[in-house]
């Protein structure tokens, strides 16, 4: 009876008093608020969701066609985010995912005209994606220079590759897959189900396996994962591998759709990317902070923003100021309340 009365005695020393513990409140004031804010990005996707259902049905508009629309877009940035969200958890950024996803469809696409086979084109697209992801932190190592300067440059280079493919390899400066190759893969259900297979793999090593907690950590403190042991060159290369998955699925999921594919194919998925992951609730900062379903909540939430606003404003001009004042907003809205520390716990 005794211990029993020192374990309930000893276990209520535990519990802060608010009231006599001014700091003990500030915490948990803190924790509350950071809570609450995590789940801003989710409840936007659903608001945005339901506010463009019902003006949709209000103003006649088929919802069919709409939801495949939404789908489109929202996988085709998605896949690319997705990935992406590796390189930024580990401190890295770059800028040429666009142009290498438009490389990697033209060589897919190539190979799928030529041979006719759909699997082979998309091996090709992914080890394309990989190979060039894998080029961009390879060269920043080799070269001593910091991955997102690399990747600035590469975008260039880059899309000059295309623009070469292109007046070389296609007619009228276009790859043309054949209709017929890719016609039963045109779905919505196939982008599902290729978004969803891809985000589950993500989701495994970023949440179970050791190379996700390792990139927190290289992404929050890169001096003191040194002195941990994590080699930073090698497990940057390795997000930029893993990135370049997703880019190859990206690439062949634009060529299913658009099977004419030119200079401007997906031009705007890379500046997309970085939006739709904000929407998400992604840290560009990168580290513990990291999401890895910010990039599907981000990307649904962009596309039901557009759809929305088209339903009642013609021209694309808009979108960009609204996007931008958006953008802005759910960086304040995430950073607010946090204190810049060494290393993140």
């Amino acid at each position: 009876m005794a211990k029993k009365e020192k374990q309930v005695s000893s276990s209520s020393e535990t519990v802060p008093n608010y009231a006599t513990d001014p700091a003990a409140f500030r915490r948990k004031k803190a924790l509350v608020k950071q809570r609450i804010v995590s789940f801003i990005p989710l409840m936007a996707m659903v608001v945005l969701g339901l506010l463009y259902i019902i003006c949709a049905l209000a103003n006649g508009f088929n919802l069919r066609l709409g939801f495949r629309s939404i789908i489109s877009q929202a996988t085709l940035v998605a896949l690319v985010a997705t990935g992406a969200t590796f390189i930024f958890t580990a401190g890295s950024f770059d800028l040429s995912l666009g142009s290498n996803m438009l490389v990697s469809a033209l060589l897919g696409g190539l190979v799928g005209k030529a041979t006719g086979n759909l699997f082979l084109m998309l091996i090709v697209s992914i080890a394309v994606a990989i190979a060039l992801s894998v080029l961009n932190s390879s060269l920043a190592s080799v070269f001593k220079l910091p991955v997102f300067i690399m990747t600035i440059v590469m975008m260039s280079v880059y899309s000059a590759v295309a623009t070469l493919i292109l007046t070389t390899l296609g007619q009228n400066a276009q790859v043309a897959v054949p209709m017929e190759l890719v016609e039963p893969l045109n779905n919505s259900w196939f982008r599902l189900i290729l978004l969803g297979v891809y985000e589950l793999f993500c989701l495994f090593i970023f949440y179970i396996l050791k190379l996700g907690r390792k990139q927190k950590f290289l992404g929050g403190n890169s001096f003191v994962a040194y002195l941990s042991g994590i080699k930073a060159s090698k497990l940057t290369i390795l997000s930029f591998a893993l990135a370049g998955i997703g880019i190859g699925l990206a690439a062949f999921s634009m060529t299913v759709e658009t099977p004419t594919l030119s200079a401007s194919s997906g031009s705007s998925v890379g500046m997309n990317m970085l939006i739709v992951l904000v929407f998400g609730g992604m840290s560009m900062s990168g580290g513990p902070k990291s999401k890895m379903y910010a990039a599907i909540v981000g990307a649904f939430s962009m596309a039901f923003l557009d759809a929305f606003m088209n339903i009642y404003v013609e021209g694309s001009w808009y979108l960009q100021i609204v996007k931008g004042i958006l953008f802005v907003t759910v960086v304040f809205a995430i950073n607010s309340g946090t204190k810049h520390r060494l290393l993140e716990r």
